[in-house]
This record gives C-alpha cells, structure tokens and sequence, in this order.
C-alpha cells in the first residue's frame, strides 16, 4: 500500500503492531521482513495457520493476540477474516495515511470498540 512506511512508523509510535496474515507462513514471512528490514516494528506474527477456516474464508482470532479486546483492533480488507470481532475491525480498502487520526484518537480510549463499533459499516 502507497505510504506504508510513513505509516507503519507513525503507529508504532502508538500501539504495539503485530502483523496476522491469511497467507501461508513462507509467503506471509517475506512481506513481513520486507517491513520489518527498515523499522523492526513488528513485535509478533500469525499466519494461515492460527486462522480457522470457516465457509471459505480464513478467520482471524484477535484474541490469539490480546484476551483484553477492549485495547486491541484489527486493520483488514477481508470482512471475512474479523467476522468474530466486528467492533474490533477497522475496515480497509483504501490508502493507510487517512487512518492516521482515527488512531490517533483510539490510542486514548480504554475501550477501543467505543469508536470503532459506531462505525461498523464505515469501509476506510
């Protein structure tokens, strides 16, 4: 994605940033050094693996990541891989840059599904 890097930079700053991945590992792991060979920002990684496949599409489970869902989200182009945490999803299908206010804002509240679940159809 265009600015991936300005990006990435900006919210390390804020959150700590884990990369989960529908790809296969031998796939998934090469974009992730490709990102990480600049920055080092990318605390943990999951692959295909640690997603569930249901009625076609792989399922990602945050909870793999963090139990406490109030203080983690999910940035995905795929409604199918947050299907199970709707108010955890930020929906994708653009650039990342104009992201950079709403975390901004998320980086201050203890719940992050308070805003994120208000704009459940809002595609980013």
């Amino acid at each position: 994605r265009p600015h991936v890097d300005l990006f990435l930079s900006v919210v390390s700053q804020w959150f700590e940033l884990v990369v989960f991945t529908a790809s296969m590992e031998v796939y998934g792991t090469a974009v992730a050094d490709k990102l990480e060979s600049r920055s080092g920002i990318l605390k943990r990684r999951y692959y295909r693996q640690h997603c569930t496949l249901i009625n076609g599409s792989y399922r990602k489970d945050i909870s793999l990541v963090s139990k406490d869902l109030s203080s983690i989200f999910i940035l995905d182009n795929s409604p199918g891989a947050y299907r199970s945490f709707p108010r955890n999803a930020v929906p994708i299908q653009y650039g990342l840059t104009h992201l950079l206010p709403l975390f901004d804002a998320l980086r201050f509240v203890s719940d992050v599904r308070s805003i994120l679940s208000r704009n459940k159809e809002t595609v980013y």
